[in-house]
């Protein structure tokens, strides 16, 4: 393997991470060069928008935090968050991937730009004291030179799989809730299918045969079934946590625990 390649691994498996930043910053990086694996000045708005575009995946389907304070979140996601909140607003909460919806949200790149000179493009080079070799910066014109583009295309693969491990170290540390590395992986692939519930109404039948609405207890008009701890916290459909509702309560209660 070439030594660029080897000290990139390195820094992405030994390098201190406070928060994501550093794993979006890499990401981002190699997202780019699979595009443009021949364009070595890299402009940093070109890479905010694939940025904003994790955060948005991972918020707007499963709400996972990216650093240890909710009270005191990065910059970028507090940025992403606001977005998330506007777009539902207009839009509703069906959870869509920021790659269908790019024309519906108004996205200031310059904003993340800046977090990522001030914040993240020095810092991803060094572990401990040892600085690496994998680009040029030059932060007054929030651009960089990138030595081997080349290479993060060839390895992109390998390097993928490495950033997503190390961004879920991240995310288990700071979040509670199960299955982040599949949350990761669903988002970065953006194969996220919710299946259908209807084979679970013989057995909901059994339990709840006059169909009451669980949230309101009155007898349902229009039948839905839901999730009583939000499906986008435990990513998955499991017949202990379904349960019978009025349509209208399904829809409005969100990702809310009645």
């Amino acid at each position: 393997m070439d030594k660029y390649i080897k000290d990139l691994t390195y820094v992405i498996s030994n390098g201190t991470m406070e928060n994501t930043y550093k794993m979006l910053w890499v990401r981002s990086l190699v997202d780019f060069c699979v595009f443009n694996p021949n364009q070595k000045l890299i402009h940093f708005d070109n890479l905010s928008r694939f940025i904003f575009g994790y955060y948005w995946n991972q918020t707007i389907f499963f709400n996972l935090e990216q650093s240890p304070n909710p009270l005191r979140r990065p910059v970028i996601h507090q940025i992403v968050i606001d977005k998330v909140k506007e777009y539902q607003n207009e839009y509703g909460y069906k959870p869509e991937f920021f790659t269908k919806v790019e024309s519906k949200v108004d996205v200031d790149l310059s904003k993340i730009s800046k977090v990522l000179k001030v914040d993240v493009c020095h810092r991803f080079p060094k572990v401990g004291k040892e600085q690496f070799d994998f680009y040029d910066l030059d932060r007054d014109n929030l651009t960089l030179t990138l030595h081997r583009p080349d290479l993060l295309k060839e390895y992109s693969d390998v390097l993928y799989e490495l950033i997503n491990y190390r961004w879920t170290q991240k995310l288990e540390e700071v979040n509670s809730s199960p299955r982040i590395s599949l949350k990761v992986r669903g988002t970065d692939r953006e194969k996220i299918r919710r299946k259908s519930l209807k084979p679970f109404r013989k057995y909901l039948d059994k339990i709840n045969p006059n169909r009451t609405c669980f949230v309101t207890g009155k007898p349902i008009k229009e039948i839905s079934i839901d999730h009583v701890i939000p499906w986008s916290y435990l990513y998955s459909d499991d017949l202990w946590n379904l349960v019978y509702v009025e349509k209208n309560e399904n829809s409005s209660k969100n990702n809310r625990i009645p």
